[in-house]
This record gives structure tokens, C-alpha cells and sequence, in this order.
């Protein structure tokens, strides 16, 4: 059985690592704001990436959430086969709309 109160905690949890990625990237660029540091110029690229992946992932996490959580209730508790693939139809636009 789906439990959504325990998937939509992982998702805050998630969401809060990414936060601090882009926290801890911000405090970085503004240590760097004379651009006098010597470092690894590619580390703000691979910090970047890394927030992209977290992000897709957390994207994909939510898909397979609100699918599972939502969707398939509202296809099965539908008395209309028409509202049911409509509301497939809208989660197939978001998933379409999220791989470009």
C-alpha cells in the first residue's frame, strides 16, 4: 500500500539537501566575488550539475509520488472512462513537458 505522508516526507527531505547545495554554491561565489581565489574553475560546473541532477531526480521522485498517491485514486475512483484518460493525458503533458 502507498503511503503518501511518508513519500511526501522524503520529498521535503529532499528538497532540503538541494537547498543547502545551492546554499553552500551561493556563500562560494560570494567568498569569490573579486574572483581572486585560486582554485578549481571547474568546481562551480560540478557543484552545478550535481544541483541538475538532484533536481531531476526530485522531479522524477514527485512524478512517481503524485502517481501513485494521487493519480491512480482519481483514475479509479472515476466514474467517467473519459475524465480518466484525461487526467493520464495531463501527467503524460508534465512527464513530455520535463524531458525536453
Amino acid at each position: 500500500m502507498y503511503q503518501c505522508d511518508i513519500e511526501s516526507k522524503k520529498l521535503i527531505n529532499r528538497i532540503n539537501r538541494i537547498s543547502g547545495q545551492v546554499n553552500s554554491l551561493k556563500k562560494k561565489l560570494a567568498k569569490d566575488i573579486n574572483c581572486k581565489e585560486e582554485k578549481d574553475p571547474y568546481e562551480i560546473v560540478r557543484q552545478l550539475s550535481a544541483i541538475k541532477g538532484a533536481i531531476n531526480g526530485m522531479i522524477n521522485s514527485y512524478i512517481e509520488h503524485f502517481a501513485k498517491g494521487h493519480l491512480v485514486e482519481q483514475i479509479r475512483d472515476s466514474k467517467n472512462k473519459d475524465n480518466a484518460i484525461a487526467q493520464m493525458d495531463s501527467l503524460l503533458e508534465i512527464i513530455k513537458s520535463f524531458s525536453k
